[in-house]
């Protein structure tokens, strides 16, 4: 077996798990209005379950709606409505072989979302994060025995609804850190001051939860093994915490990283690397005698080795396993070229959260819609045409073939990937390389015609053939009139990531700061060049959401890139760039060689031209109609073939 350490058995506290691997929780935004799980909710963890996980990690899950002025729809919280929803989640697990956990969690405090006007709460009086003009207000002692009482009801109803185990959420800067964390406990009572003071809410809580659960039954909690932001919690302050908490009686810690402050671990990025989390949990297992859970970016191959090592006794995974519930299951039955991978873009599991939207993937249009998107074989079977073999399309092949379609995948080039092919060159995009190499294993399986080397327009005969024709023929790169922009020093950003021979000499000017712009300059900058980026716009790259951006923008200030923003390019002449800041001022930069990434346009022209010749046959997605994100053409192929019937 590849994997021996990942499929051993392991015990908390008397609960018997078949293998190590553990769904993260994630929240889905998935439940009913009144928070009580729904039919696509429990789908949802059922699929993981039946996936091979050994435990189901759930999402936060709120003990009551006082708190958070965002969470007051959580009318169910402490009623016995809440513990038969909990059953209904625990038996859906059960019935699929996996253990289940309720991450009991308070609040956001501080950190909650701001779809409400009301003022947010914390331990004390300190700014919202999201709205840092406005003070939060401070928990009454008689809301924190509240809380506490809570969550002795919370322990009662998850014995009651079978789960096998609780998690107390305190980690990441949430309403129980804010507590134990003096960057945000000023409380002058009980609860505020010294270390005893600080932990007494969340010694208060375990002995409320201990109490109703007994000795016999596993307590973990969540916590960060550092805040990383200077005046956040230290790895020698967490130490003392564990080595408290153990004393305790706590069962088993989850141990991540971060917290808002510098919001790049929360939901780590591709920016953050493999395993990103592991070398932190096997700090705090160096000091407890109990287990330790680890997440964060692992690789089947990353965790295996985490186990091996001892840095941790259980792994964690995340948003893997919305990408691909199967994963367990697959490396079990030494079948790894089957396992999707996770981007790591946070674009649809964590974006849809910052519109309060049910989250979903990028590279699984299924997830949390498992039964509203089933692949069923078709009864009348059609010809389908793709034409362009970017991840739209191979995602439309994939999902025709597999409903039993006869499929046919056009790609103009000599190679399959579109422009994901050249965006996954640098060293932090190498999932994306994973993903396009997924794709092309399952259309060749499938057997998908594939044809390169063939362009297809509206006049061409292959089409008459077609019953359905899918276009997913994506853009080109946008060239702006620029004095000198085709000089010999200029070479656009796709060729530069296809062609590293065409980056000459070690001082380099991107021009154009948005995502592609920002992680072809990192790449350049990791290899040791001085890089500089200017963009007209007033920061870089203000399209991408703060989970991406901030490890970005970080990695760009390690590594010493300097972004001239607000900054406009008037020519390029040889080996210098003009250009003219926000106040008029001219500037003049000079380059060994000359990047652009000024971003793409649709081949609008070209898709609408076939959609308009086979208008009620032909469905036009991707960057061809609106550029966008990966996950907007993935998901545009997968409902493109989908809806072929």
């Amino acid at each position: 077996m590849k994997y021996p350490h990942m499929f051993s058995g392991f015990e908390i506290n008397g609960m018997r798990l078949k293998n190590r691997i553990v769904m993260a929780p994630m929240g889905t935004f998935s439940e009913n209005r009144n928070g009580s799980p729904n039919e696509k909710q429990i789908e949802y963890y059922r699929a993981r379950a039946k996936g091979g996980v050994g435990m189901v990690l759930l999402e936060g899950q709120y003990t009551t709606n006082k708190t958070d002025p965002w969470i007051d729809y959580v009318t169910i919280a402490g009623t016995d409505q809440q513990m038969q929803g909990w059953a209904l989640l625990a038996e859906a697990c059960h019935a699929e072989g996996a253990k289940i956990c309720l991450q009991l969690s308070c609040g956001l405090g501080r950190n909650a979302f701001p779809f409400s006007e009301d003022p947010m709460v914390s331990a004390s009086e300190v700014p919202s994060f999201y709205m840092p003009d406005k003070l939060c207000r401070a928990l009454t002692i008689d809301e924190v025995h509240d809380i506490v009482e809570h969550y002795r009801i919370a322990a009662r109803n998850a014995v009651r609804a079978e789960a096998d185990a609780v998690e107390i959420h305190a980690h990441a800067g949430y309403m129980i850190d804010q507590f134990i964390t003096p960057a945000w406990n000023k409380r002058t009572d009980e609860y505020g001051g010294s270390f005893e003071n600080r932990m007494r809410l969340v010694t208060e809580i375990y002995e409320a939860i201990r109490g109703e659960v007994g000795p016999n039954y596993p307590i973990l909690i969540r916590m960060a093994a550092t805040h990383d932001f200077p005046g956040g919690r230290t790895l020698e302050e967490s130490i003392e915490i564990v080595k408290y908490l153990e004393k305790l009686g706590i069962d088993a810690f989850d141990i991540d990283l971060g917290c808002y402050e510098r919001k790049q671990w929360i939901v780590p990025s591709i920016y953050a690397g493999d395993a990103c989390m592991v070398d932190y949990a096997a700090k705090i297992k160096e000091v407890v005698n109990v287990p330790v859970l680890s997440a964060g970016t692992f690789t089947p191959e990353t965790a295996e080795q985490a186990l091996a090592d001892g840095k941790c006794d259980i792994v964690m995974f995340g948003r893997q396993l919305i990408a691909d519930p199967d994963m367990p299951n697959k490396l079990l039955e030494d079948q790894e070229e089957e396992v999707r991978p996770c981007l790591y873009c946070n674009q649809i599991c964590v974006g849809r959260l910052y519109e309060n939207r049910v989250i979903s993937c990028a590279i699984n249009a299924q997830a949390v819609f498992e039964k509203d998107y089933p692949i069923v074989n078709t009864q009348t079977p059609k010809k389908v045409a793709v034409i362009g073999g970017g991840p739209g399309g191979l995602e439309a092949a994939r999902v025709a073939a597999l409903q039993g379609h006869e499929v046919t995948l056009y790609e103009k080039s000599d190679k399959l990937g579109g422009q994901i092919y050249a965006a996954s060159k640098p060293v932090f995009k190498n999932r994306l390389a994973k993903f396009i190499q997924w794709q092309q294993l399952q259309v060749e399986k499938l057997g998908v015609n594939v044809c390169l080397n063939h362009e297809i327009t509206a006049d061409s005969p292959e089409l008459a053939q077609a019953d359905r024709i899918i276009v997913a023929i994506g853009a080109v790169p946008v060239t702006p009139a620029i004095p000198g922009i085709d000089g010999e020093k200029v070479v656009g950003v796709m060729d530069a990531h296809l062609d590293p021979s065409l980056i000459k000499g070690n001082k380099i000017v991107v021009c154009g700061g948005g995502a592609s712009g920002c992680d072809c300059a990192l790449e350049l900058a990791m290899e040791g060049k001085e890089v500089t980026i200017i963009e007209m716009m007033d920061e870089l790259a203000p399209g991408m959401i703060l989970d991406n951006r901030n490890p970005l923008m970080f990695k760009l200030e390690d590594y010493k890139v300097e972004g001239l923003t607000g900054t406009k390019i008037t020519k390029i002449d040889g080996g210098s760039v003009y250009a003219q800041d926000k106040d008029g001022k001219e500037l003049v930069i000079s380059a060994d060689t000359i990047i652009t990434a000024f971003g793409m346009k649709p081949l609008k022209e070209t898709a609408y031209a076939i959609a308009d010749k086979y208008a009620p046959i032909t469905s036009v997605i991707g960057d061809c109609t609106k550029i966008g994100q990966v996950g907007e053409t993935v998901r545009g192929g997968f409902f493109a073939a989908w809806s072929i019937h």
